[in-house]
Order: structure tokens, then C-alpha cells, then sequence
């Protein structure tokens, strides 16, 4: 019993002090794509949780659709371009018409706000080629 206490409490520390990260789990740069798009999210070092709840060390994803610049300071916009999923979503099916793409992942507080710092995905360039 006290192994499994111990084995315990090592793994929530190194959950608590892990790196957070978010990225794409099928889809990397470069990648041609038919549509609709199935779209899985990734995220280690901290936990997922619905828009509006609040518990620390989570948040919700929002994938960013051609967006070259977001300002991180304020609640993440909502558009065709800024998705949000606001469920605690992890993977989604797009449609997307033929043509060049830039996504990117980041995650949002239980207001939409960015954390500090933020947990974003590196971008990438994808072609949709129907």
C-alpha cells in the first residue's frame, strides 16, 4: 500500500510540473488532405474542461483557421476562423474547400482567454486537394 502511495505521488508531481502542451495528433505540416477533415487535438501537462468551468490547470481548445496574428491578452474570437470548442471537444470533422490552409491549436481559459503563458501549437500548412 504504501508503494502504491508513493508511485502515486510521484506521478501526480511530475503531471503537475509536466510541460503543457497542445499540438495535432494526425495532421503535420505539409500534410494534403481530402475534405472533410477529421482533426484530432493533443494536449499533455494539463487537463481538459468545458468553457465556463473552473478548475485549475485546464482549458478547451480553439483551432485557428489562417490566423497570423491573436492578441493573447484578451478572450479568443469567435469566427469561421477561430473555432472554439467550448465542449471540451477533442478531435472534430471540417469541411474545408480546396486550397492552401495554416492551423493552429490554443488552448483557452474558462473565459476563452489564452493562459499565461500561452499554450499554443506550432503552426502548420496544409493543402486541401478536394
Amino acid at each position: 500500500m504504501k508503494l502504491l502511495l508513493v508511485i502515486l505521488s510521484i506521478s501526480l508531481s511530475f503531471l503537475t510540473h509536466a510541460e503543457k502542451n497542445v499540438y495535432f495528433i494526425n495532421l503535420q505540416d505539409g500534410d494534403k488532405l481530402e475534405s472533410p477533415l477529421f482533426i484530432q487535438f493533443g494536449l499533455s501537462g494539463i487537463g481538459i474542461a468545458p468553457a465556463g468551468t473552473n478548475r485549475q490547470d485546464t482549458g478547451h481548445h480553439h483551432l485557428l483557421i489562417n490566423i497570423d496574428d491573436i492578441d493573447l491578452s484578451r478572450p479568443i474570437p469567435s469566427s469561421q476562423n477561430h473555432i472554439h470548442f467550448g465542449g471540451g471537444q477533442t478531435e472534430t470533422v471540417i469541411d474545408l474547400p480546396t486550397g492552401f490552409y495554416t492551423l493552429q491549436l490554443l488552448l483557452g481559459n474558462m473565459s476563452h482567454i489564452p493562459h499565461n503563458p500561452p499554450i499554443i501549437s506550432k503552426k502548420i500548412k496544409i493543402e486541401v486537394i478536394k
